[in-house]
């Protein structure tokens, strides 16, 4: 995902002092009282490992409104040292906010991108906070600076790729398998599926064959590899199999382990049948479900469901089929649990006692399922530097509501070469979104998916600049992306 350095512009980094109980502005009057403002810390060292921990806390007193009994406006402001805050990083950050807090992450993007800090130097950052009574007339106050020594590091890649003739695409560099990143785990990657006998090592861009994360000294260590002088040493799998790779980049550590699950689903079409659903109890005609282009283990499906009961078959035509069930008859549907019940007898089935939409997720690898109500979103955005508004996510582009369809979401207008993704909200990079199955799917697929956290983050490619209408159905999880 791009990254919009602007520091204060991103609200999920930021958490606001905001004063416990009304103002009371006639307690402000204070003449001409100082504004001061300080660090939590005036020296900082910048790790990686913590980007997603707080490292620095500003806070300031409230100043004074001059005693004209107004309320008092405060702007922020991040600078570097011996500038005089000719290009600072600034935030409006209205009444009653007395302290702003950065995590290691934000902090780092911010004096890195804007301010052109180098990784493992020293430099100073100068912060301010400026009050303004909101009285007309009145003056602006403006506290003495805090610095603070900060030394920043180099970031790793957010992406990471398995190629290789072990990896599902062998040596392919432009389709090698991306993994998962770990959303708790600085630095952290997952894969979890089939490897053939052979080598393999780690890329962090698709088409490029370095910076590559190989070998190490030894089978749990990595080597990070820039340049082709290095060596190339590659990890081996002896045999063909289902596995657990796990790694993380910062640590140059790496486990790979062998599972019992199965190489490849079960199955590649399930069905809903009961009368729950649309087709009811056809067992000729059941409604089928939508397999995940991007993990074939699961199957979605997205509807308004009656009052009802429902299993899934394998099969259609034929009620002596094997059926996922409950693992008891009407079982609650907050348990995960599910069962393949040969033959199809004992004949359990969920039941739904509360019609309305529902989303619906077998996952056959880990033998689960999830059945949730869906409450529709009353407003969706674009985000994204094929949008109008790009990267801001303060600010994104709004899509517009169908007045006869809740579900619905439709955007119009241009667009440049670029990605995008549908957040769910704005303010916070780590909100959740709608995204495509799988990172730069064709637009022609009009399939889309929910994804908690934005992790994985896939994005829709725009390659062609132009007039697009952008169609969105979040109940059904589908999307037209069409150039006029």
């Amino acid at each position: 995902m791009k990254i919009i350095y602007k520091l204060f512009t991103i609200a999920a980094i930021l958490v606001f002092f905001a004063a416990c109980k009304k103002e009371q502005y006639a307690e402000l009057n204070k003449g001409n009282s100082a504004l001061a403002i300080s660090a939590s810390a005036n020296t900082i060292l910048l790790k990686e490992k913590d980007k997603n921990a707080d490292i620095l806390i500003l806070t300031w007193s409230t100043g004074s409104n001059k005693g004209t009994n107004a309320g008092i406006s405060y702007t922020l402001e991040l600078a570097k040292e011996g500038t005089n805050f000719s290009d600072a990083i600034t935030e409006n950050l209205g009444k009653g906010i007395y302290g702003r807090k950065f995590t290691t992450g934000d902090l780092n993007d911010s004096i890195r991108n804007h301010f052109g800090a180098t990784a493992g130097e020293v430099f100073s950052l100068e912060a301010r906070v400026l009050a303004r009574s909101l009285a007309d007339g009145s003056s602006e106050d403006i506290s003495a600076p805090a610095v603070i020594k900060v030394t920043p590091y180099n970031p790793v890649s957010t992406t990471l790729y398995l190629v290789g003739d072990a990896a599902p695409h062998g040596w392919d560099n432009n389709t090698a398998t991306a993994l998962t990143p770990i959303a708790a785990e600085a630095g952290g990657f997952s894969y979890t599926g089939p490897l053939n006998a052979g080598e393999l090592k780690f890329l962090t861009t698709l088409g490029q064959w370095v910076p590559s994360y190989n070998k190490g000294a030894s089978a749990t260590s990595l080597f990070y590899r820039t340049d082709f002088g290095q060596p190339d040493d590659k990890f081996l799998i002896s045999n063909q199999g289902n596995f657990v790779v796990k790694v993380n980049i910062i640590d140059l550590t790496i486990s790979i382990e062998e599972t019992a699950h199965p190489l490849t689903p079960p199955y590649s079409r399930l069905w809903i049948v009961g009368d729950a659903t649309p087709n009811g109890w056809n067992i000729g005609a059941p409604n089928e479900m939508q397999v995940d282009n991007g993990n074939l283990f699961v199957f979605n499906y997205n509807e308004i469901l009656k009052a009802g009961e429902f299993k899934i078959p394998v099969a259609t035509g034929d009620w002596g089929a094997d059926f996922y069930m409950p693992a008891t008859n009407h079982q609650d549907l907050s348990s995960t649990d599910v069962q393949l019940v040969k033959g199809g007898s004992p004949d359990n089935k969920w039941q739904i006692t509360t019609p309305g939409a529902y989303k619906i997720k077998l996952d056959l690898y880990n033998s689960k399922i999830d059945i949730k109500a869906f409450t529709p979103y009353t407003q969706l955005w674009l985000l994204g530097d094929a949008t109008p508004t790009g990267w801001n996510i303060n600010s994104p582009t709004p899509m517009v509501a169908d007045p006869n369809d809740p579900y619905i979401f439709t955007w119009q207008g241009t667009m440049t070469a670029g990605e995008f993704k549908i957040p769910v909200a704005t303010g916070n990079f780590g909100c959740d979104y709608f995204m495509p199955m799988v990172n730069h799917q064709s637009i022609n697929i009009k399939l889309c998916k929910f994804i908690p956290a934005g992790n994985p983050d896939y994005k829709w490619q725009i390659t062609e600049p132009g007039n697009y209408k952008i169609t969105l159905n979040q109940l059904k999880e589908t999307i037209d992306i069409v150039k006029q």
